[in-house]
């Protein structure tokens, strides 16, 4: 299944360039949002430690799942289906 994945801020999590990142990955059938994060920390090693401790997001970031919160779903082990959009959110202010 095809997924739909943007990390917002990459530059925030050590990534070289300011401008989103889209990328579709292809998964298994029955998916998490934890696969999506193990695919990433492959392409972007390192992107995992800036945004989880353990299994837990790091306060003042999140993931979001179809513009919702992974908080308000099953964490990383929420489950994604075709054509899901996954968001990676860094800190922000204003």
């Amino acid at each position: 299944m095809r997924v739909l994945v943007k990390i917002f801020g990459p530059k925030y999590f050590g990534l070289d360039t300011y401008d989103v990142i889209t990328l579709v990955l292809d998964l298994k059938e029955g998916a998490t949002v934890g696969d999506v994060m193990e695919e990433l920390e492959k392409r972007y090693p390192g992107l995992r430690q800036k945004l989880l401790r353990g299994e837990e997001i790091i306060p003042m970031h999140d993931i979001w799942v179809n513009g919702r919160s992974i908080y308000f779903l099953q964490g990383l082990k929420t489950a994604l289906a075709e054509g899901d959009v996954v968001q990676i959110i860094p800190p922000f202010g204003g």
